[in-house]
């Protein structure tokens, strides 16, 4: 989810469970975790540091924890700097950190049900987990959460009664979604990964060999379409490409894709994953190949 969104649901749940004095300090722990998309300038020039990267490692328990921390002291020396009315922070007492890191660990838990998924236990684990309800953010909630912003800080709508109508129709799309998850899944049972696409009637079904990863257009109402084939290995086998593995530049490809595959070009080795250069799938956006060569390898 969005920023925004997160924001708003922070603050619709801080406010229908009765603590108002502590609605800045949720939305606060909310919205730092996607200040990772900051940590890209550093991570964007240095490899090995991919999880510092929007959807990577701010998205952990860990790094929920490690963020709810920076952002409570921030908020501290703000006050002390005299940016912030003090009695913001005397009102909410002990309970201010304890509502920043409900905040963030609410970020989370939103984020949970969107592919490709999050790093819950890194930097232990690379490892994304996610439910794959929804492709990813979704400009439809942004820009409803926008709105209702925007109505409820011009008056347009109270604040009570806006918070109501967004919650209904926040509720309404994520029934939606969860409805084609189950509708999706219990008619491709063991086909593969199901991964939703932006309409929430279609899906694509990723499976696969040892050698090929086949990947079906699922319609809701329709069925399953001719498969494609990507084979996993043109003209190099599993072999020569394990030794690449481990660069810090084909984990971080491999870390935002949905499905990898490597075909050796003279001396050079690409490393891809075909749905995002198609753009049958286009979420994440960067790092979708790369070229290694021996000599890159050899520095590396």
């Amino acid at each position: 989810m969005d920023s925004l969104t997160h924001a708003l649901v922070a603050a619709i749940l801080a406010y229908a469970l009765g603590f108002p004095q502590l609605l800045p300090f949720v939305v606060i722990g909310a919205v730092i975790i996607d200040t990772d998309v900051l940590f890209s300038l550093i991570s964007d020039r240095h490899p090995p540091l991919y999880l510092f990267t929007h959807g990577g490692i701010a998205h952990s328990l860990a790094g929920a924890v490690v963020m709810s921390v920076l952002a409570f002291v921030g908020i501290a020396l703000a006050v002390l700097a005299g940016l912030i009315d003090p009695a913001i922070l005397v009102r909410a007492g002990p309970s201010g950190f304890a509502a920043v890191l409900a905040g963030a660990f609410l970020h989370i838990g939103l984020d949970l049900p969107a592919c490709p998924g999050i790093p819950l236990f890194a930097p232990a684990s690379d490892r994304k987990y996610g439910l794959c309800i929804l492709p990813g953010p979704s400009l439809l909630l942004m820009a409803t959460s926008l709105v209702f912003l925007i109505w409820m800080a011009l008056g347009v709508v109270a604040l009570a009664g806006g918070m109501f109508a967004y919650a209904v129709i926040l509720g309404a799309f994520l029934s939606v979604r969860v409805v084609a998850y189950l509708v999706a899944h219990t008619n491709i049972r063991g086909a593969g990964r199901a991964i939703p696409a932006i309409n929430p009637l279609r899906w694509l079904v990723i499976g696969g060999t040892a050698d090929v990863w086949t990947v079906r257009d699922y319609r809701i109402g329709v069925g399953i379409c001719d498969p494609v084939d990507y084979p996993k290995f043109r003209n190099t086998d599993p072999d020569e490409v394990a030794p690449y593995l481990a660069l810090p530049e084909v984990q971080r490809l491999r870390y935002h894709s949905y499905i990898v595959t490597a075909e050796k070009e003279g001396d050079a080795i690409i490393f891809s994953d075909p749905l995002r250069v198609s753009g049958r799938i286009f979420y994440p956006p960067h790092f979708r190949s790369i070229v290694i060569s021996p000599v890159s390898r050899h520095r590396a």
